[in-house]
C-alpha cells in the first residue's frame, strides 16, 4: 500500500500545499454472537482504503478518503481534499500552527501469542462455552447472549515532512451479557478484552465468564435495590474505570477543555484529592489502546494529568498543542480510515495507592462497595450519572447485606476531591468510546474510596 501511498506524494499538487498526511488500513473483523444456544450472527468483513488529509494557505485542513486503493483513486483522493481545503481557507482569517514533531520511520507489531487465525468451529466455540457455562447455572437464567469479536488492523502513515509508520495490532474482545428472572428481572454483563491474541483465555475461560456472569444475575434478582442518599463508598475498578473515562478522561482531552469544559485552562490548580495521580499511556502491556504512534505520526508517550491532585497537562494532538505551546501527547486517533483523527484517550489510569481493599472497607461506618457498571453519561464539565450492577452494604467495616444496581451521580471533580484512600492493586480494564466516532480504549484503574449520591430504583 506505501506504493500507492508514495505516488499521491510525489504529484506537483502535494507540493503546493502546506502538509500531508496520508493514512491507509487494512481491517479484518471477525465476530460471532450466540444467544440462547442458537449461532445469531457469522461474519468476517475486510475494510481498506486511504484518507488523506491535507494543510491549505495555513488555514485549513481538508480531508478525503477512498475505498478504491489504485493509483488513480489515491490521487483523485488528494484533489478532492486540496479542494475542500481550499474552499474552506478562504473563509478563515487566522493560521493554524502545528507543533512540530520529528518525522519518524518505523514498523511496529503489537505481540501476540496465539493467533485468531483459527477455524470457524473453533471460533463458535468461544461464545457457544460462555453461553454453556451461563445456562448451567440454573432454570432462573432466562437470556444468555456471548459476543466474541476479534479485530485485525494494519495501518499506514506517510507524510509530506518524511514520516512513514506501519503498526499491526490484534484486539480480542468477549462480551457476555445475562439476564435473570428471580423475584425481579435482573441483568448482569462482564467484557473480556485486550491487545493481544486468543491467550486473552488463558486467565479465564469463556466456560467460566459465562458462569460468573450468570450466578451474579440470579443473585442480584433476588435482592432489593439500595437505600438512596449521600454514602461514603468504595467504588471498584470496574465502575471506576467508566468514572474516570467519561468524567474525567474527557475534560481533559484539550478539544474540550478548550471549548471551555469543566478543567479549563487551568494548569497548577487542584482538581482532586492529594492521593490521586492520573495518566495517559499508549504503551499498557494488553491495553485495548495500545498504540506506540498516534494517526499523526506522533509518539504516544505516557502523560502525566493530574499529579497528586494537581492538574499538569491535557491530551493534545498537534494543533492544540502549538496552541497551548507544550509538546503533543500522541492522542490524536481515528478508528478508521475514513474518519479524521480526533484527540482521544489511549489508556487511562490512576497510579495504585497504599491500601488493600479489606483495608478500605474497615474504616467506613456506614456506607457502601458499588460493583461493576452499567454506563451512563458525563458533560465536558465533569457532572456525570452511571449505572452500578450491584452493592453491598458496609456496617461498622463489614460487609453485609448485597443490593441489586441502581445508580451514581455528582461532579467527578468534586467527588475526586473526596477521595481519601486507593487500593494497592490497579487493574486492566478494557473500554469503548463513542466521541464523535467509535474508539475501543483501556483503563488502569484501583479501587478508590470516596464520597458519592447514590440514587435507588425504590425495589
Amino acid at each position: 500500500m506505501f506504493e500507492i501511498m508514495e505516488k499521491s506524494l510525489q504529484t506537483n499538487l502535494a507540493r503546493q500545499v502546506d502538509l500531508v498526511q496520508i493514512r491507509g488500513q487494512n481491517r479484518i473483523i471477525t465476530t460471532c454472537i450466540v444467544k440462547n444456544g442458537a449461532v445469531e450472527q457469522f461474519s468476517s468483513a475486510s475494510l481498506g482504503g486511504v484518507s488523506i488529509r491535507v494543510l491549505v494557505d495555513k488555514k485549513s485542513w481538508g480531508f478525503s478518503s477512498t475505498n478504491v486503493c489504485d493509483v488513480d483513486n489515491v490521487e483523485k483522493t488528494l484533489e478532492n481534499a486540496a479542494k475542500l481545503g481550499k474552499a474552506a481557507s478562504s473563509l478563515k482569517k487566522q493560521e493554524i500552527e502545528l507543533e512540530p514533531v520529528k518525522a519518524v520511520v518505523a514498523e511496529v507489531e503489537a505481540p501476540v501469542k496465539n493467533s485468531v487465525g483459527i477455524a470457524a468451529e473453533d471460533i463458535v466455540d468461544i461464545p457457544s462455552e460462555a453461553y454453556k457455562g451461563a445456562q448451567e447455572v440454573g432454570p432462573e437464567v432466562k437470556d444468555v447472549k456471548a459476543t466474541y469479536i476479534a479485530v485485525e488492523d494494519e495501518k499506514y502513515f506517510l507524510s509530506s515532512e518524511g514520516a512513514r509508520i506501519t503498526q499491526s495490532t490484534t484486539r480480542v474482545m468477549l462480551y457476555v451479557d445475562v439476564i435473570a428472572k428471580g423475584a425481579v428481572i435482573c441483568p448482569a454483563s462482564e467484557t473480556l478484552a485486550h491487545t493481544g491474541g486468543l491467550e486473552l483465555f488463558d486467565r479465564v475461560t469463556p466456560y467460566e465468564l459465562g458462569k460468573k456472569v450468570a450466578e451474579k444475575a440470579v443473585n442480584l434478582s433476588h435482592v432489593k435495590a439500595p437505600p438512596p442518599g449521600m454514602f461514603n463508598v468504595i467504588i471498584d475498578p470496574k465502575l471506576c474505570a467508566t468514572l474516570l473515562h467519561e468524567a474525567i478522561g474527557h475534560p481533559l482531552e484539550a478539544d474540550l477543555a478548550m471549548a471551555g469544559g469543566g478543567f479549563g485552562s487551568q494548569v497548577g490548580e487542584t482538581f482532586s484529592s492529594e492521593l490521586v495521580t492520573i495518566y495517559d499511556d499508549g504503551h499498557v502491556p494488553g491495553g485495548l489502546g495500545y498504540f506506540v504512534y498516534d494517526d499523526e505520526g506522533v509518539f504516544c508517550d505516557r502523560t502525566i494529568l493530574i499529579e497528586n491532585g494537581i492538574l499538569k497537562s491535557f491530551m493534545h494532538d498537534r494543533e492544540s498543542a502549538a496552541l497551548a505551546d507544550v509538546h503533543p501527547t500522541g492522542n490524536a486517533h481515528a478508528w478508521d480510515y475514513s474518519v479524521e483523527p480526533l484527540i482521544r484517550q489511549t489508556n487511562i489510569g490512576i497510579e495504585a495507592g497504599d491500601y488493600t481493599v479489606e483495608e478500605m472497607i474497615e474504616n467506613i461506618k456506614d456506607g457502601l462497595l458499588l460493583e461493576g457498571t452499567f454506563g451512563g453519561q458525563a458533560d465536558s464539565n465533569a457532572d456525570f450519572t452511571f449505572g452500578f450492577q450491584s452493592a453491598q452494604k458496609i456496617e461498622n467495616g463489614v460487609l453485609t447485606e448485597e443490593f441489586r444496581g441502581a445508580n451514581v451521580a455528582g461532579n467527578a471533580i468534586e467527588v475526586f476531591k473526596t477521595i481519601d484512600a486507593v487500593s494497592k492493586e490497579a487493574v486492566l480494564r478494557p473500554g469503548a468510546c463513542g466521541k464523535y466516532q467509535f474508539a475501543v480504549q483501556g483503563r488502569v484503574v484501583p479501587a478508590i474510596r470516596c464520597t458519592i449520591m447514590v440514587g435507588g430504583t425504590g425495589g
